[in-house]
């Protein structure tokens, strides 16, 4: 049921997403990672880490391609975990693609 999903008849004010969860680790945090894709064929992720103390979201754009929304993500809890400094505000833009 990879693609048949979209063929779905949903209401006219109603939307249906399909999810996939992945686990990212990286030194000593862990990071729930849920991939979005909409009826339109885009996608979204929403990291969050796993330690209760600390709740900060992390996301990517709406892309065409998942596994640049996966990439977007993983930068972004990358440069929290690593400590890398954003050098230009919107600076995840460049790494858009055509939307």
């Amino acid at each position: 049921m990879q693609s048949e999903w979209r063929a779905l008849t949903l209401p006219e004010n109603a939307e249906l997403f399909r999810k996939e969860l992945f686990t990212y680790r990286i030194e000593d945090a862990q990071f729930d990672i849920e991939l979005f894709e909409t009826l339109q064929g885009e996608y979204y992720a929403i990291g969050i880490n796993t330690d209760p103390s600390r709740l900060i979201v992390y996301g990517s754009t709406i892309v065409k391609n998942p596994q640049k929304a996966l990439e977007q993500c993983i930068k972004k809890i990358n440069r929290d975990q690593l400590h890398i400094d954003i050098f230009d505000i919107g600076e995840d833009a460049s790494d858009r693609d055509e939307c």
